[in-house]
């Protein structure tokens, strides 16, 4: 996983997490991104150079989809999920999701079971943070952050790039002018061997503002052009 490269770190544990005005749920993880904050702030990994870094804040209200029908339930579930987030926020995380459990008995939602993803992939269940990701798709299925995630738990679940790439091009699809989602992608591709996806990727995050992503763009264009290169000599070698 060396091809990750580690920038500057930037840690909002301590900031109270983002409220959205719109009720709409904001990200809590970011998969293996250069641009974001460690996930564990207990640990020291985040100095290592070869380290994924993560962004975290967490989903503090209901998404639409979840106040299409409100009712008693969804109030209920909406207090508990709140109180899930006051202990996550403090890495209380089996109180949080004890409290995540009890929102989503009351009425099942797209943001609790988020939260519950993230606090899995903090304590390193990495299967349950996906099975609760993929729970909150099926609610809010239009999401970029929770597709992210989903690529960075199969990564650190067993270094499944096939589901990686397929989540972050989703994620990609919902948010392309998200930089860190395009760098993302562009890893990826890179090392799976999809040149043109992956200078494709590069760009697009170097035009959303990306400027660190400009050294991997043109590392990349070097790899397909010795690559083009080689097929060349191997082709009229051949033919002798």
């Amino acid at each position: 996983m060396s091809a990750f490269r580690n920038s500057i770190a930037r840690n909002v544990l301590s900031a109270i997490p983002r409220r959205a005005l719109a009720r709409q749920y904001a990200p809590a993880i970011r998969s293996f991104s250069l641009l974001t904050r460690n996930i564990n702030p207990s640990s020291s990994s985040s100095n290592n150079n070869n380290s994924k870094v993560f962004r975290q804040s967490f989903a503090t209200s209901l998404p639409f989809a979840d106040f299409s029908k409100p009712s008693e339930s969804l109030e209920q579930a909406q207090q508990l999920m709140e109180e899930g987030i006051s202990f996550q926020s403090n890495n209380m995380l089996p109180l949080a999701m004890s409290s995540f459990q009890k929102s989503i008995n009351a009425h099942p939602t797209a943001a609790a079971y988020y939260n519950m993803g993230v606090c899995y992939f903090q304590l390193g269940d990495f299967q349950s943070s996906i099975n609760s990701f993929q729970e909150s798709l099926k609610l809010s299925p239009h999401h970029a952050d929770v597709h992210t995630n989903i690529a960075s738990a199969h990564i650190k679940l067993n270094g499944n790039m096939a589901e990686a790439l397929s989540h972050l091009k989703a994620a990609a699809n919902i948010a392309p002018q998200d930089a860190e989602i395009q760098f993302n992608l562009a890893v990826i591709s890179e090392q799976n061997g999809d040149f043109d996806g992956a200078i494709e990727a590069y760009q697009a995050a170097v035009d959303n503002g990306l400027e660190t992503a400009e050294m991997n763009l043109r590392n990349v264009k070097t790899k397909k052009f010795a690559k083009l290169a080689k097929e060349a000599e191997f082709r009229d070698t051949k033919s002798e």
